[in-house]
């Protein structure tokens, strides 16, 4: 392909042809501040995790991504593959495949493309389907310090089923599944940090809504990520994460917490 632009947009429609876990994917997780000596960058990230669902949710899972920078543009890619035990079941549980074009400017604005597809999450998300567009604003960025907003629309397809409805709460007669596809306006903020040689401190804040609903019905969520790094590719990562949704598609709980403790490899 003679332009990153056309390799995503082709990746794009060829991951829209595809079936497409949480509702809200943290991204700002990711690769963000590109090393300028570097032309690839990502991280390696197997751990182990408790959720507090319908039973006990006990996972290994494997996250990775990685950065490709192309002068003024770099993609970055993203994936996750969970092999779960849920109450005495043992499932391979979820994943999602991630994919965004970000054109690099000398200006503080800078354009973010992004597709993603999740499957099979554990409180019910059978598939969801997201593409969108951010207008991503570098509000201050120094050597070991880096704060970020973003905002733009983007659209969603998502299918449900009511395994991950807790016992006690009604669901329908006939057990079955919903699908639900909405256009709504996103928002985040992203604070990187690195304080010590050895401490990396990762906070991102994320709002979704439909333009109808901005304030009153708002999607929100956060991330929280501290580091302790052994060496430059190895360290030790304590990670919080939390969506809070005032509609779920099903009645499931409206707040959500995962608490993590992740070996990072990073290269």
């Amino acid at each position: 392909m003679k332009s990153p632009l056309r390799c995503i947009l082709i990746l794009g429609l060829a991951l829209f042809g595809q079936n497409v876990q949480a509702q809200i994917l943290h991204t700002e997780n990711f690769t963000v501040i590109l090393d300028t000596t570097k032309t690839v960058q990502g991280s390696i990230v197997p751990d182990m995790k408790f959720k507090n669902l319908k039973e006990d949710l006990f996972e290994f899972e494997n996250t990775a991504d990685l950065s490709v920078r192309f002068k003024k543009s770099a993609l970055t890619f993203a994936n996750k593959i969970e092999l779960s035990k849920f109450g005495k079941e043992t499932l391979l549980s979820g994943g999602y495949v991630y994919a965004e074009y970000r054109k690099i400017t000398d200006s503080k604005l800078v354009v973010e493309l992004y597709n993603q597809i999740h499957w099979k999450e554990a409180r019910g998300m059978e598939w969801k389907y997201a593409g969108g567009v951010n207008m991503r604003f570098r509000m201050a960025v120094k050597e070991n310090f880096g704060l970020y907003l973003g905002v733009g629309p983007f659209f969603e397809n998502e299918k449900w089923n009511y395994g991950g409805v807790p016992e006690g709460r009604e669901i329908p007669d006939v057990l079955a599944t919903v699908q639900n596809q909405n256009v709504k306006l996103g928002s985040y903020a992203s604070l990187k940090y690195a304080p010590f040689e050895k401490i990396f401190l990762d906070f991102s804040l994320y709002h979704q809504a439909r333009f109808d609903e901005l304030f009153s019905a708002p999607r929100l969520a956060s991330s929280s990520r501290i580091t302790y790094k052994f060496t430059r590719v190895l360290g030790l990562s304590f990670l919080y994460q939390n969506i809070y949704d005032p509609n779920p598609v099903v009645p499931i709980d409206k707040l959500f917490n995962s608490f993590s403790l992740n070996l990072t490899i990073s290269f």
